[in-house]
Formats: structure tokens, C-alpha cells, sequence
């Protein structure tokens, strides 16, 4: 049941935070335009990397430590204080190389400046704690609250591409300021008697250990911005990132069951429960499969009808992008499930490390001749193969453990529900333009799919309605 109210928290605040960009993204595309858009992408892609200096695998280290240990209030307020210290130490340092790096290298200076906010930030970052914790209803309504005034703020003031800077500072304030009101949970914590008594320095290696692949992934999610940006024109940034963000906000959806599920696994291993973490591992890449097909074969399906609506006739370079990257929702959705779910809360972090390590070489590899010859379609190629190599090595370390035959009997049936949603999709498009045309394919899209797969039978699907039913 406490699995269920946690899905249903993280479940909501992802769906809002899909909203989210539904509302701001037509917005600040058509305001700012694609150069101004493209500095935006640019100049936080080359924060994102301090940022992720500052955080050093903190995050998934210190979630996952704090579930190990939230049954032992004194062991947790320990463990709380030296990684909470330890993120101080690495943000002060993270920053230090941020202003370095300005100086030196700084091109749009002012713009990098209003990031250096974010950088800030972390040391106030303390999520990790409640999603150790799993206090996801007090995450959720405080992200709910801070992104509702946000989003206040841009309409109220953004109202030209001159505005770019106080876009950021926005944002990067409004992270700020969530990240603060957390705080007055700590109470709850309490404070170490002895700050003396903290092994602090202790925790770092072990967390290099989850900044490796965050390091390998960003090679991936994140260079390919920084890349484009001086291998190619600034504008061919933001038709990538505008591509990269929809594919991933649609993908939230799914990621939400790995942040509520992963610190249950990794209590089932302590608890030396393995039969609960064979099912939810199964149950997730069900329900995952379940969701990323029609996912995909719809986005791939209304690209062309949505981005002039959405962002512009001014974007219709995205499109091609965004169909190629439909694809890289299914092994994002495997790799997901099999690297959050089970590798990580299993402590098989080597063979985790190796799989993402993998596709980043793979990325490397072809990134350069890639963007060099194709722009932003090249990026997309190249991270659309990279995530395919994570997913399918991260399958080849799991079939040592388990059955992929049984994890994965189903696929098929969701794969050719699909390709069914996908031709109707398709023909409807004759016969209907405009927005109700792409809220014609959502809705008919969705019953059509849910429809064929009920005929289908996947037993996770009966599962699923057999429990609907019940309620």
C-alpha cells in the first residue's frame, strides 16, 4: 500500500511536471526564438557538468545509504550529516572551478553567471534524504508550490528575447529556493553531538563510484549540446535540446516508478527479500514495455502535425529529430528498470558503471563525425545508438541472474499493439487537422492500443485490470 501512495505522489508531480513544459515550452520558443533558445541550452549544458562535479554521485549514494539505514534514527542522523557535509566541501570546490572556467573560457559570460545559481544550489540539496526516506508526498507538494510560482514569474516578466537572462535566473533561483524550504524537515533528524565524530572524507570514494556513470551518461544527455554548440550553429542546439526535452518529458512518466521503487528494492536486499525484488523488477519492465511502446509509436506518429503547433513553424527542423529519438524511449525504459531497480539496489554497481561507460564510448566514437556531417540529426543518431548499447549490455548482466525469457514474454504483444495504434493514428490524420487532430490521436491512439492489447492478453495487463476492477 505504501508502494501505491508513493507511486501515486511521484506520479502526480510527474504528470505536472509534463504539464509543465505543455505550457512553458510554445512560450518561450516563439519569445525568445531559436538563437536565444540555443545560448540557453549552450550555457547550461557546460553548468550541468560543475553541477555534477558539485553533486559527485552524492545524490544516488546518499538515497541509497539512507534507505539502508532509516529504521536506525541514529545511524540515519550520522550518515545524513557526513554526506550532507561532504556535498558542502564538493559544491565550494565545484564553484571555485566554475569561476576559473568563466574567466578563461567564458563565451555569453553574463548567462553562464545566472547559472552559477544552480551550482550554489546543491549544497542545499538534501532530496535525497526524503527520497531515502520515502516522504515523496513532501517532495512532491514542495516542487509543486515552488514550480507554480515559477511559472507565475516567466509569463509575468519574459516577454522578449532580451529577457533571456531573467529566464535563467528564474529558474535557477526557483531551484534555489525548493531546495531550501526542505530544510525545516532536519528537525526531524536532529543534529550530531560531536561534528568531530563525522567521517566525512570516508563517504567520497564510494560516491565516485555513482559519479562515474552520471559522468558517463552526461557524455551522452549533455555534451552533445556542448558539442553542437562549437562544431555547429548555436540554433541547431536548440532544435536538439527541443527535441531531447519532449522525448525525455514524456518519458518521466515512467521514471517516476524507478524513484519510488528503488529505495524499496534496496531495502528488500537488506531485508534479504529477494523474491520481492524478482517482482518488482518483472512487474517494472512490464509495466515499462506497457507504456513506452504506444509512447514512441505515438510520438513518431503526430511529430509532424505537433511541433508547428507546439513550437513554431520556425522549428520544423526538429521534427525528423524528434522521430529519430522516439526510438530511445524502449531501451531508455529497459535500461531504467534494469539499471535502477536492480543493479544499483543490488550493489553491482562495477557491472552498472560498465554499461553506461560503454555507451559513452560508443557515443564518442561517432558524436564528431556524426554532428559534423548532420547537425542536430547527427546528435540524435548518436545518443539514440548510445542508449540502445546501455540497454542491451545491461540486459546481457542480467541474464546471469535471471530469465530474460520470462522478464520479457510479453514484449511482442505491446510491440504490435503499437504498430496497430500507430495505422489508425496514421489515417485519422486525413480526416482531422489542427489540435483537436492531435487530441483525436491521443484519445483514439489510447483506446485503440489498451483495446488490442486486452485482445492480446499480456498477463501483466490482466494483472493490472484485475486489480483496477477491484477497486
Amino acid at each position: 500500500m505504501k508502494i501505491i501512495k508513493n507511486y501515486i505522489y511521484n506520479f502526480s508531480y510527474q504528470i505536472f511536471l509534463m504539464i509543465v513544459p505543455i505550457v512553458t515550452m510554445p512560450y518561450i520558443a516563439r519569445v525568445l526564438g531559436p538563437k536565444e533558445l540555443g545560448i540557453n541550452s549552450y550555457t547550461y549544458s557546460i553548468s550541468y557538468y560543475f553541477i555534477l562535479i558539485s553533486v559527485v554521485g552524492l545524490t544516488t549514494y546518499g538515497q541509497r545509504e539512507v534507505a539502508y539505514v532509516r529504521d536506525d534514527a541514529v545511524k540515519l542522523n550520522k550518515i545524513f550529516w557526513e554526506i550532507e557535509l561532504l556535498s558542502i566541501i564538493t559544491t565550494i570546490f565545484s564553484f571555485s572551478l566554475y569561476v576559473v572556467y568563466i574567466y578563461s573560457f567564458g563565451q555569453y559570460e553574463t548567462y553562464l553567471w545566472a547559472y552559477s545559481i544552480a551550482i550554489i544550489a546543491n549544497i542545499f540539496d538534501i532530496s535525497w534524504l526524503l527520497t531515502g526516506l520515502e516522504k515523496f508526498g513532501v517532495l512532491s507538494l514542495r516542487n509543486l508550490s515552488i514550480k507554480i510560482l515559477m511559472l507565475i514569474l516567466i509569463f509575468s516578466f519574459v516577454k522578449s528575447k532580451d529577457d533571456l537572462f531573467l529566464f535563467i535566473v528564474i529558474n535557477t533561483v526557483g531551484m534555489l529556493v525548493s531546495n531550501l524550504t526542505l530544510w525545516p524537515y532536519i528537525k526531524k533528524i536532529g543534529f550530531p553531538k560531536n561534528f568531530k565524530s563525522l567521517k566525512i572524507m570516508g563517504h567520497l570514494k564510494y560516491a565516485l563510484v555513482f559519479f562515474v556513470p552520471q559522468l558517463s551518461i552526461s557524455i551522452y544527455t549533455v555534451l552533445n549540446k556542448v558539442m553542437l554548440g562549437f562544431m555547429s550553429s548555436i540554433d541547431q542546439v536548440a532544435y536538439f535540446d527541443s527535441s531531447d526535452k519532449i522525448i525525455r518529458i514524456s518519458f518521466s512518466v515512467l521514471i517516476s516508478l524507478s524513484t519510488v521503487l528503488m529505495p524499496v528494492a534496496a531495502h528488500a536486499v537488506v531485508s534479504g527479500n529477494k523474491n520481492d525484488l524478482n517482482n518488482i523488477l518483472k512487474y517494472s519492465i512490464s509495466f515499462s514495455l506497457m507504456v513506452a511502446f504506444p509512447m514512441m509509436f505515438g510520438i513518431m506518429a503526430i511529430a509532424h502535425r505537433l511541433i508547428p503547433l507546439f513550437l513554431g513553424s520556425q522549428y520544423s527542423s526538429v521534427i525528423p529529430i524528434m522521430v529519430l529519438q522516439a526510438l530511445m524511449i524502449i531501451p531508455m525504459a529497459v535500461a531504467n528498470v534494469i539499471g535502477n531497480q536492480f543493479l544499483v539496489p543490488t550493489n553491482q554497481i562495477k557491472i552498472f558503471n560498465t554499461t553506461i561507460i560503454l555507451g559513452s564510448v560508443v557515443n564518442l566514437l561517432i558524436n564528431i563525425p556524426m554532428i559534423y556531417f548532420f547537425g542536430a540529426l547527427g546528435a540524435a543518431i548518436s545518443v539514440t545508438i548510445s542508449e540502445m548499447v546501455v540497454a542491451i549490455s545491461q540486459m546481457v548482466a542480467l541474464n546471469k541472474k535471471m530469465n530474460l525469457v520470462e522478464l520479457f514474454n510479453d514484449w511482442y504483444k505491446y510491440f504490435l499493439s503499437g504498430i496497430i495504434m500507430f495505422v489508425i493514428i496514421c489515417i485519422i490524420q486525413f480526416f482531422a487537422v489542427g489540435w483537436f487532430g492531435i487530441l483525436l490521436d491521443v484519445v483514439i491512439g489510447f483506446f485503440v492500443y489498451f483495446f488490442v492489447l486486452y485482445l492480446f492478453k499480456p498477463s501483466f495487463y490482466l494483472f493490472m485490470l484485475r486489480k483496477v476492477l477491484k477497486l
